[in-house]
């Protein structure tokens, strides 16, 4: 009986030095690009000032010479050596406060918008990509609740159910997921006709695999700057419902939270105020940069996917 030949399985060297030069060009392609992002003035300012309060949001709770609601001094000191920005009207350090306070006001934002993202990107694309009766019901719900103001949903449900992060978080996803969810839908609108789209469908593709295969990868830029743009509006959203009472809670160190607090002093001891308000625009400027290069950035491939 003849032995049956066993196929050589060695691996060819030429192979996996061929697997790691096309690994290696993408990791140069992805350079490139973010290369050419920095680039744009917008992109350079926003990411500088980003990674700068995220540091200090960071570090500063390890920094910070005093804990953030322990009585430390006289109320309402002006600014000193032992208190950089003074206290506030309970005596507490405020330099403290600001080093501790920026976290839920960069965390809150980002899960909200996490949560809409979630919702908006299986409700729009499925929207936009079945089309006819189910395009027709989001259409007219999103409608709906876009009519309603912000303020007024989240006054609702804080009644209903109290104010918290938690109660913030999830009202704040539910008012912005019908934005996101109407420009997605125009996005894959705009995707849906193309040819590898056509492919797909004329492969037996499921709709799972089409819409999140096919069509979601290719409308990531507008996916991105959505994000961006988001964020930024949720920044300022969240910190006035700290401010009004409605959203973090004292004696919470959180931005908005310490503005409400220290508003009455501002003719006397502005730094209370003054601090982290600042601060809160600066995180929101920084994101809007971000999000003006992004649209910049995309150019054409963006503007086609949204004018439809």
């Amino acid at each position: 009986m003849s032995a049956t030949p066993v196929a050589d399985v060695t691996p060819t060297p030429g192979a996996g030095r061929a697997g790691q030069a096309e690994r290696a060009g993408q990791a140069g392609r992805r350079v490139r690009r973010l290369r050419a992002f920095l680039s744009i003035p917008q992109a350079m300012v926003g990411s500088v000032l980003l990674v700068l309060l995220l540091a200090l949001t960071i570090i500063g709770p390890f920094v910070a010479p005093y804990s953030p609601n322990a009585i430390s001094d006289t109320p309402v000191l002006g600014p000193s050596g032992k208190h950089w920005l003074g206290t506030d009207t309970l005596g507490r350090d405020i330099f403290s406060r600001v080093l501790n306070g920026g976290g839920s006001v960069i965390l809150l934002p980002l899960l909200a918008v996490g949560l809409a993202m979630v919702i908006a990107v299986v409700v729009g694309l499925l929207s936009g990509y079945l089309g006819g009766l189910v395009d027709a019901v989001v259409t007219r719900v999103v409608d709906v609740v876009l009519a309603i103001p912000s303020y007024l949903i989240v006054l609702v449900v804080v009644t209903a159910f109290g104010a918290g992060s938690t109660i913030v978080v999830l009202t704040v996803a539910v008012v912005y997921a019908p934005y996101i969810i109407r420009v997605l839908r125009a996005a894959t609108l705009a995707v849906s006709p193309l040819d590898f789209v056509l492919a797909a469908r004329a492969r037996g593709e499921g709709i799972r695999w089409v819409v999140f295969r096919e069509i979601l990868p290719n409308i990531g830029p507008t996916l991105l700057v959505e994000i961006a743009l988001r964020t930024t509006y949720a920044i300022m959203f969240i910190a006035s419902l700290s401010f009004l009472g409605l959203g973090v809670q004292p004696p919470s160190s959180n931005w908005g939270v310490m503005v409400a607090e220290n508003r009455l002093m501002l003719l006397v001891h502005p730094a209370g105020v003054i601090a982290p308000a600042l601060l809160i625009g600066v995180l929101a400027i920084s994101i809007n940069l971000i999000a003006d290069a992004l649209t910049e950035f995309f150019g054409d491939r963006l503007h086609n996917q949204l004018m439809v």
